[in-house]
């Protein structure tokens, strides 16, 4: 009897270990016998990242619908911030020196600097730090988004896709959560950011998540109860309405960024609690251990 329950606690915890060292999660409705997957993403590694992890591609082949948080075209949302006008505030509130720094940042952005809103700017130099500083992509990747690479895979091989919220959706929701912030509560931020891509040396502690994402080294706390916040926990909420049915009828890929399988909130929890049968998948990345560089 000892010996059973010593090897039901062994099984457990390795169960368990699996499931913090994933990113690619199985959902299972055993009613309706249909099988899905869940990815969760670090949007900017690159697409090397992806393909050296062959049961990413498995998963998406073997389904009929694949799910992303936008299905937008890029480019749209690059007319939409091009329609805008023109604002010369950043040179007001910017010290010359950084502005003149970001502006050399800046050239190879396929939006104009100065039709961005501040916040916008901080997301784009710290995306621009995890690609160039934390070496998420490499030289040789065509996508530098992990999500939008998947989503090219899947169209590219005539799998239906469905976005759960329009990029401009996404936009408005972030802004709120973050008190649509002004140049005054964003100037010391993009500073600090501009420094930080700048430097011969950075806080190499902001690579620390993609670092950990590289390696599977993570922790999904399942246990713990999710922050009131507009960025997951109500746009987990949202897609709960949706994708729980969704997945009763078709296999299904879901890619969503890592956060959003987090916690009680998460949408691994909330299938879960709803009758799906959920498990981590034993993922073994051909360059799991590869510098990029």
């Amino acid at each position: 009897m000892k010996n059973k329950l010593n090897l039901l606690i062994f099984l457990t915890i390795s169960h368990f270990a699996i499931g913090q060292n994933t990113i690619l999660w199985k959902v299972t409705d055993t009613i309706n016998n249909k099988t899905s997957f869940v990815v969760g993403t670090f949007h900017q590694f690159g697409n090397s990242f992806v393909d050296s992890i062959p049961k990413i591609k498995e998963s998406l082949f073997n389904s009929e619908l694949a799910i992303f948080e936008s299905i937008d075209n890029i480019e749209n949302t690059r007319k939409m911030i091009e329609k805008r006008e023109t604002s010369l505030e950043i040179e007001k509130r910017l010290k010359k020196k950084d502005l003149k720094k970001l502006q050399e940042i800046a050239k190879k952005w396929k939006v104009d600097l100065y039709k961005l809103k501040p916040l916008e700017i901080r997301w784009k130099l710290q995306q621009e730090f995890q690609k160039s500083k934390c070496k998420t992509t490499k030289p040789g990747d065509k996508f530098d988004h992990f999500d939008k690479y998947l989503q090219y895979i899947a169209e590219e091989n005539k799998i239906e896709v469905l976005g759960l919220e329009t990029d401009s959706l996404q936009l408005k929701l972030i802004e709120k959560e973050n008190k649509n912030p002004n140049w005054k509560k964003e100037r010391k931020n993009i500073s600090a950011w501009i420094e930080q891509m700048t430097t011969d040396k950075p806080n190499m502690n902001n690579c620390g998540l993609a670092n950990k994402y590289r390696e599977f080294d993570l922790n999904y706390e399942f246990e713990k109860e999710c922050e009131s916040d507009i960025k997951i926990l109500q746009r987990n909420n949202d897609w709960m309405k949706t994708i729980p049915n969704i997945l009763r009828t078709k296999n299904t890929f879901i890619t969503v960024g890592y956060y959003h399988l987090r916690k009680k909130c998460g949408i691994l929890e909330q299938l879960k609690n709803k009758g799906f049968k959920i498990e981590p998948v034993e993922i073994k990345p051909v360059a799991n251990n590869t510098v990029y560089n």
